[in-house]
C-alpha cells in the first residue's frame, strides 16, 4: 500500500526537491569589462572609417608626435626617473648634449591613403591572426602614446588642463577626482606634476605588463566600463571612427542615448593608425 501524503500546509518531498532545485540554480554575473583576448580582438579587427583618416594623421602629425618627448619625460618622472639625464647618462654624452628625441620628419603625401602599412607578404602570420609583435613582451614604464591619448580624450591636448579630468590648472580640480593634485604646493600647477600625480592616484606606476590589453582597458576605465556593463556597446572613447562603433553614447553624468554618436575620435583608433604607419608597435602579451 503506498504512502498518502495528507497535506495540512506541509509540502510533499516532490516540491521540496523542485525549491531545492530553484535554490541551487546560480545566477549568471555579466562581465564588466572585455577580456583581454576580446580586447585583441577588436584592435586586430578594427578598420578605420576613411571618411575621418585625414583628421586622424592631422591629430597624430600636429599634436602626439611633437609632444612625444613631454609625454616620455611624464612617464619618467611617473617611474621616478629623472627625464633630463637618463637618456644622456645612458650613451655617456656630456652635459651640455642632447639626445634628439622627437621622431624623424618623414616627407609623406598629403594623401592619408599614401602612409605606409605593415602588409608585407613575408610578414609572420599563423591561424590565431597573431604577428611576431604578439611575442614581444611589454615594459613595466607606461608607453608615452598612453599618456598621449589620455591627453587627448581628457584635455584636447591642451596643456594648460588638469590630466585627471581636463580642469583648469589654475586651481585644483572640481570634477573627479576633486582636490587634485597633492604636490606640496598650492595653485597654480604645471601640465607635468599634475599629470604625475593623476597617473599615480590611478596607480599606472604599479603596472608591470603595458601590453595592448592594458593599454586599451586603462584608457577605457578613465571614462568607465559604463557602455561595456550597461549597454553591451563598445565605448566610443576607445573605438569612435571605426567599424566597432556605431551609436550610443554618454550625453552627461549618467544619461545615455542610445541614438547620439560621438564626435571624438577613439584612443584605440588613434593608436590602430600610428601603428599601421609603423610610428609604434604594441605587445599583445
Amino acid at each position: 500500500m503506498g504512502i498518502a501524503y495528507i497535506t495540512f500546509g506541509i509540502a510533499s518531498p516532490s516540491a521540496f526537491l523542485i525549491m531545492k532545485k530553484k535554490k541551487s540554480v546560480a545566477k549568471i554575473i555579466k562581465p564588466s569589462q572585455p577580456t583581454d583576448l576580446e580586447y585583441i580582438k577588436l584592435f586586430n579587427d578594427c578598420v578605420i572609417d576613411k571618411d575621418f583618416l585625414g583628421a586622424i594623421d592631422k591629430t597624430i602629425d600636429d599634436q602626439i608626435n611633437p609632444n612625444k618627448s613631454k609625454y616620455t619625460d611624464i612617464s619618467d618622472l611617473v617611474a621616478g626617473r629623472n627625464p633630463s639625464t637618463t637618456a644622456n647618462s645612458f650613451y655617456g654624452f656630456a652635459p651640455g648634449f642632447a639626445l634628439n628625441t622627437r621622431p624623424l620628419t618623414m616627407n609623406f603625401s598629403n594623401d592619408p591613403f599614401s602612409f605606409p602599412i605593415n602588409k608585407s607578404p613575408f610578414q609572420f602570420k599563423n591561424p590565431f591572426e597573431t604577428s611576431i609583435n604578439d611575442f614581444i613582451v611589454a615594459g613595466n614604464q607606461i608607453p608615452w602614446y598612453f599618456i598621449a591619448c589620455a591627453h587627448y580624450l581628457e584635455c584636447s591636448f591642451s596643456f594648460k588642463k588638469h590630466l585627471h579630468n581636463g580642469d583648469p590648472l589654475t586651481n585644483y580640480t572640481v570634477k573627479v577626482p576633486a582636490n587634485r593634485p597633492k604636490v606640496g604646493h598650492p595653485p597654480p600647477f604645471t601640465f607635468e606634476e599634475s599629470a604625475v600625480d593623476a597617473l599615480k592616484l590611478m596607480k599606472f606606476n604599479e603596472i608591470s605588463n603595458w601590453n595592448l590589453p592594458t593599454v586599451l582597458r586603462k584608457l577605457e576605465a578613465y571614462n568607465g566600463f559604463g557602455y561595456f556593463k550597461y549597454h553591451q556597446i563598445n565605448s566610443p572613447y576607445l573605438w569612435s571612427y571605426s567599424n566597432q562603433y556605431s551609436k550610443g553614447k554618454y550625453v552627461s553624468d549618467g544619461k545615455f542615448d542610445s541614438k547620439a554618436v560621438s564626435k571624438q575620435m577613439g584612443a584605440a583608433v588613434i593608436l590602430k593608425r600610428m601603428e599601421e604607419r609603423t610610428l609604434i608597435s604594441i605587445p599583445r602579451h
